[in-house]
């Protein structure tokens, strides 16, 4: 469906600003890089509903190329409108600034996104009904504001958000931290006649998302739900909720990074069974080479990989699981009869 990476964009400038707004993209990749600018006009905003299925046309915006006439985007074979269920990941230009209400409304194949820090104005409901995203790239350091929080208040199910410091687009090589967010839920129970409601709210998710200090993560306070979240949270969402925390340790107090270590040590075959589901060779890397791992869960984690026909993980964890010590074999003692 997507022979040749080409687009076709639907926009519109700005009157007050003079940037380019986004209103539709047609595109032969499911993987969308946002132009910096289009005709001379620097690409500042996402419009309304941009990338939401079953939307109209605007009439008022521009094509780019100026050579793709309206009449001709259902003759085009090679490109599709990219919205709904089209659309997989998207990188934003440093010069976006905004993103309109209900950008990415209905975006159910959509899993990732990445940004800049100079994105600070976040519409309503941008992310609603986009479940698969599973994780946020932002182009700053960890301890420059950002718009995280905002994006994080509409967004209720497991995403993990990594800093990518000032690097380029799409480059994920120098990740400066990595922070994962529990999925919550809210309930309303009834609690008098005349309606009234009390909020319930389940998961640690939901406290994880308001560790923040003018616009920045709080790490310290973060890493309070830890103890909480191993009594209500399931063992694999804490070995990855720690996992992030041990690999990019920022702010991270000797006391916790002990307390972290070991769960990991307690709760290691579920950490192996999470990384081996993700084929993370990385995750399992950074386990054997801190030596976190016991040998026993080394041959299971083996073992998953051998079962799921995952060659690379398998033949790699037998190199490295001589990296771990040796069990020792449990010494027999015979006591003679008196």
């Amino acid at each position: 469906m997507f022979p040749n990476a080409t687009e076709r964009i639907l926009w519109k400038q700005n009157e007050e600003t003079g940037g380019a707004i986004i209103l539709r993209v047609f595109a032969s990749s499911p993987i969308l890089t946002i132009p910096r600018q289009i005709n001379g006009c620097l690409v500042t905003e996402l419009g309304n509903y941009c990338f939401a299925p079953k939307c109209q046309l605007p009439k008022d915006g521009v094509w780019a190329p100026d050579d793709f006439p309206h009449t001709s985007v259902d003759t085009q074979a090679d490109l599709v409108e990219l919205s709904g269920n089209y659309l997989q990941q998207v990188i934003l230009p440093e010069t976006v600034s905004k993103i309109g209400d209900y950008a990415f409304y209905n975006c159910r194949s959509l899993i990732s996104i990445e940004f800049a820090g100079q994105l600070h104005i976040i519409g309503s409901d941008v992310f609603m009904n986009c479940h698969k995203l599973r994780h946020m790239f932002i182009r700053c350091m960890p301890s420059q504001p950002s718009a995280l929080r905002q994006m994080l208040a509409q967004i209720s199910w497991d995403i993990e958000v990594s800093f990518c410091g000032c690097t380029s687009c799409g480059d994920h090589t120098q990740i400066q931290a990595s922070i994962f967010y529990p999925e919550y839920y809210e309930t309303y129970d009834e609690i008098a006649p005349a309606h009234v409601f009390g909020r319930n709210i389940v998961g640690e998710g939901f406290r994880a998302r308001h560790c923040f200090t003018d616009e920045r993560i709080d790490f310290v306070q973060y890493d309070t739900i830890f103890q909480k979240s191993c009594a209500e949270e399931s063992e694999q969402t804490v070995c990855r909720l720690v996992l992030c925390r041990l690999r990019y340790p920022i702010g991270l107090s000797a006391k916790k990074r002990l307390q972290y270590e070991s769960y990991i040590k307690i709760h290691g075959k579920a950490a192996c069974k999470w990384l081996v589901d993700e084929k993370s060779l990385d995750g399992l890397s950074f386990l054997f080479h801190q030596r976190l791992l016991s040998p026993e869960d080394a041959q299971y984690a083996i073992l998953l990989a051998t079962d799921a026909n995952w060659a690379e993980g398998s033949a790699s964890m037998i190199r490295w699981r001589q990296l771990l010590p040796i069990a020792s074999a449990h010494k027999k003692y015979q006591f003679d009869a008196f």
